[in-house]
C-alpha cells in the first residue's frame, strides 16, 4: 500500500520506468493473444505448465503500475443467497458498532432483506489491477434455483469475446452448484465494473468496481491530483427492501419500480417510519488536508433514476468518464445514469472537520426524496472510522442546498452547449481523437427509436401468451422495445454456438417473422448486421410519449462511442427530423464547440430527446447493446450487433459449455439404452 501513498514524491523517482513500461505495454497490447500470453508466462515462470492459480492471489495485484510486470490475478467467488442485518452482525441493530464490522456482517442500509452476494459482500469484492494483467475468476453458483453470468462492463474483450458475460448472447448461464472460469486481459484501463446480466440479480446485489491502472505517464490528468487511492472509490446503487423479482412482471397496487433507499459502497442508513434511523455504519472517505485525491465513482444502479453526487464544500474536477480521459471541467454537482463511471478530483483544502457527501435519487424519484450520505473526513487516522461512520453530525435533508449556487454536469434538463454554467457530456472534449471516424462518411447509419409500450390485452394474457411485461401498476402493462421490436434470446448462445444459427432466427425493422405481420410490435430476435471495419452512425431516438427527466442510459457491449452529439426539444416528439433541426439550432446557439468528442460506452439519451454516436465496428462476434436500467433491458429494450461472419469470430475455448432446448422426438429412439 505504501507505492500508493508516497504521492508526488514518488512520480521523479519512477519517471524514467515509467516510460519504459509504458514502451513495454504498448508493444503488449499490439500484439495477439497468444504472444500476450507469452510475454505473461515469461514474467511468472519459465514452464509450460499450467499456471497454479492459487499461487497468484489477484488482492496482490492491488499495486503501484508504475514499474511492474504483467501479473496473473486469480479471485475465488461464491455467489449465494444471503442476508442484510443477519445473525452473522450479531447486535448491530441494538447499537454494538464493533458488530457492523464483523467479516460476514452484510449491513446495507440496516434492514433486514435477502439478497444476492458474492463472497457474503454487496457490492461484491473489488477487482483491482494494472493494464495487461491476466484476470481470472472462478465464480461458483451456490444460489439454489437459478442460473447466472457476469459482465465486466467497460473491457471490449477483443482477445475473449465469449468472456463477455451475457446469456445466450456470449455464453451459456452459469447452472446452480457449476463453476464457471473466466479469464480475460485487464485491457481497457481506467474506472469499469462488474455486474450480473442475469435476471435482477444486480439490484439484488450483484455488482462491483473494476480498476485497472496504468502509468501516470499515460494519463494527461496525472498533474491534477496527487493520490490515486484504492479506497477512494465511490460504489452507488439503489436499493430496495425486497428482492428485485417481486416487480417482475410487477404488481397493480404498486407505487412503481422505484427504489426506497440508495447505498455508497453497500453501506448507509435508512430512516425508519418511526423518525429513527437505522444502526448501520456509513462509508468513510480519509483525506490529509492539502492533497488532491482522484475518487472514481460507479453508477451502479437499476433503476430509472439519475443519481446526483454532491461533496458539501468541495469542487469535483471532472477527468474522466466511462475510463476515458477527459479535458479537466470543475462543477460542484454530478448527475449520472445507470451504467456510466466518472473520475473526478478533489482538492482537500478545507478546514479540518467531516463533510457530507450526499448522493440523492432525482428525475421520476423526487417524489420519493431519497437520498444518502458518507462522511469525507480530515480527521487524523488515529480516530476510529467507526466513530466518524456513526457520527451524529446532522444530516442534510433532501432538498436542503449544500452550495448557494449549483454548477451541474449532465443536468437531466440540460441544453448542451448553451446552458452555462451547467455542462454536459458532449461539451466535454477528450485529447485525442480519429478524424477518420469524427469527419468520415458512415458506411452505415442506423436510427433507432425506443419507447416503453403499453400492450394491448390479449398480447399480454391471450390464451397461449407468455411474451415478457411489466405491470409497474394498476393495469398499465408494458414491453419494451427498439424499433418497434421487443428483444427475445435464442436457447443458446449466438456466439459459441455458431453451428446452431439459422438467417431466419433473427428480426430487423424491415425483416418480421410471419406472426408478428398483423401486428404494430414484434418480440423476436432483433439483429442489426454490421460488415467488419465499417463506421458506423447511431442515431438513438426517445419515442417515449411521457416527458419528464428519465434520461435512458445505452450502453454498447464490445466498443467504445464517440459521442457527438445529444439535444431534446420537450415540447414535441422527437422524430430523425427533429433531431436534425435541433441539431442545427443547437450550432448557432452554442457557446462551446467540441472539436475532440469524448469516448464512452454507456451514454445518455435526454428525455424525449437523441444522441447521435460513431464507432468502427472493428470487433468482431456478438455484442448486445441495451438500455441499461435493468427493468427495461427485463421487458426487451434490447438488441444484438452481429459485427463480421461467424469465420472471423474468435473461436471460444476447447469445452466450452453448450446448451439448447431438448426435445426430441417422442419415439422408439427416446427409450434407446
Amino acid at each position: 500500500m505504501s507505492s500508493f501513498l508516497n504521492g508526488r514524491t514518488s512520480r521523479v523517482q519512477v519517471q524514467w520506468q515509467s516510460i519504459v513500461v509504458v514502451i513495454c505495454a504498448s508493444l503488449l497490447a499490439s500484439v495477439s493473444a497468444t504472444s500476450r500470453w507469452a510475454s505473461l508466462v515469461r514474467a511468472v515462470r519459465n514452464a509450460s505448465t499450467p499456471i497454479d492459480l492459487e499461487a497468484f492471489p489477484g488482492e496482490l495485484c492491488m499495486r503501484s503500475c508504475e514499474d511492474t510486470q504483467p501479473r496473473v490475478c486469480y479471485f475465488k467467488w461464491v455467489l449465494e443467497h444471503y442476508h442484510s442485518m443477519g445473525p452473522a452482525c450479531k447486535r448491530c441493530a441494538d447499537g454494538v458498532h464493533s458488530d457492523c464490522y464483523l467479516p460476514a456482517c452484510l449491513t446495507a442500509d440496516g434492514f433486514e432483506r435477502g439478497v444476492m452476494s458474492i463472497n457474503r459482500q454487496v457490492p461484491g469484492p473489488a477487482i483491482q489491477v494494472c493494464k495487461d494483467d491476466l484476470i481470472v475468476v472462478d465464480m461458483t453458483n451456490a444460489m439454489g434455483g437459478t442460473a447466472t453470468a457476469m459482465h465486466w462492463h467497460g473491457l471490449h474483450q477483443r482477445d475473449t469475446p465469449h468472456m463477455d458475460g451475457v446469456p445466450f448472447v456470449t455464453q451459456c448461464p452459469i447452472e446452480f452448484m457449476s463453476t464457471f472460469r473466466y479469464a480475460f486481459w485487464a485491457t481497457e484501463p481506467g474506472t469499469q465494473f462488474y455486474h450480473s446480466h442475469a435476471g435482477h440479480h444486480k439490484v439484488n446485489g450483484h455488482y462491483g468496481a473494476m480498476i485497472i491502472r496504468q502509468p501516470e505517464v499515460n494519463d494527461p490528468n496525472a498533474k491534477l491530483y496527487d493520490f490515486d487511492l484504492p479506497e477512494h472509490l465511490i460504489v452507488a446503487s439503489d436499493w430496495m427492501h425486497v428482492d428485485g423479482e417481486m416487480y417482475m412482471p410487477g404488481l397493480p397496487n404498486g407505487d412503481g419500480i422505484l427504489p426506497v433507499n440508495l447505498l455508497i459502497n453497500g453501506r448507509g442508513t435508512w430512516l425508519k417510519h418511526n423518525g429513527n434511523r437505522t444502526n448501520a455504519p456509513r462509508e468513510v472517505y480519509r483525506v490529509r488536508k492539502g492533497g488532491r485525491y482522484r475518487f472514481r465513482f460507479i453508477n451502479a444502479a437499476s433503476h430509472v433514476c439519475p443519481l446526483e453526487l454532491q461533496i458539501a464544500n468541495h469542487t469535483l474536477e471532472i477527468i474522466a468518464s466511462d475510463s476515458y480521459n477527459l479535458q479537466p471541467i470543475s462543477a460542484n454537482t454530478l448527475v449520472t445514469t445507470s451504467g456510466e463511471r466518472y473520475d473526478f478530483v478533489v482538492n482537500a483544502d478545507q478546514p479540518t472537520d467531516d463533510y457530507w457527501i450526499r448522493l440523492r435519487a432525482i428525475g421520476p424519484c423526487d417524489y420519493r426524496q431519497i437520498s444518502q450520505v458518507a462522511v469525507l473526513s480530515y480527521q487524523p487516522m488515529s480516530v476510529p472510522e467507526e466513530d466518524i461512520a456513526f457520527t451524529d453530525k446532522e444530516i442534510p435533508h433532501y432538498q436542503d442546498q449544500l452550495f448557494l449556487n449549483d454548477v451541474y454536469v449532465n443536468h437531466p434538463n440540460t441544453t448542451c452547449g448553451v446552458s452555462k454554467p451547467d455542462v454536459c457530456i458532449t461539451d466535454f472534449q477528450a485529447y485525442e481523437t480519429d478524424d477518420d471516424v469524427i469527419n468520415g462518411v458512415p458506411d452505415m447509419q442506423f436510427i433507432l427509436g425506443f419507447e416503453n409500450y403499453p400492450m394491448k390485452f390479449e398480447d399480454a394474457f391471450g390464451m397461449g401468451s407468455h411474451e415478457h411485461f411489466m405491470n409497474i401498476h394498476d393495469d398499465i402493462v408494458l414491453q419494451g422495445a427498439i424499433n418497434n421490436i421487443s428483444f427475445t434470446y435464442p436457447p443458446f448462445s449466438l456466439l459459441t454456438q455458431t453451428d446452431l444459427i439459422t438467417e431466419g432466427m433473427f428480426c430487423d425493422e424491415d425483416s418480421w417473422p410471419e406472426r408478428c405481420q398483423t401486428r404494430d410490435h414484434c418480440t423476436c430476435i432483433h439483429r442489426l448486421k454490421i460488415p467488419l471495419h465499417a463506421l458506423v452512425e447511431l442515431y438513438i431516438l426517445d419515442l417515449t410519449p411521457e416527458v419528464n427527466d428519465l434520461n435512458h442510459p445505452f450502453h454498447l457491449h464490445g466498443y467504445q462511442m464517440y459521442v457527438m452529439e445529444m439535444g431534446q426539444d420537450r415540447s414535441t416528439p422527437i422524430t430523425m427530423e427533429r433531431a436534425q433541426k435541433i441539431a442545427r439550432r443547437q450550432s448557432l446557439h452554442r457557446t462551446r464547440v467540441t472539436t475532440m468528442p469524448p469516448k464512452k460506452d454507456t451514454v445518455s439519451v435526454p428525455s424525449k430527446g437523441y444522441t447521435r454516436v460513431r464507432f468502427v465496428a472493428d470487433n468482431p462476434g456478438f455484442w448486445l447493446m441495451h438500455c441499461h436500467y435493468e427493468w427495461h433491458t427485463a421487458v426487451g429494450m434490447v438488441l444484438v450487433l452481429q459485427v463480421g461472419e461467424p469465420g472471423s469470430f474468435v473461436k471460444p475455448p476447447a469445452g466450452f459449455p453448450t446448451c439448447n432446448k431438448y426435445t426430441p422426438d417422442v419415439d422408439a429412439s427416446l427409450f434407446d439404452a
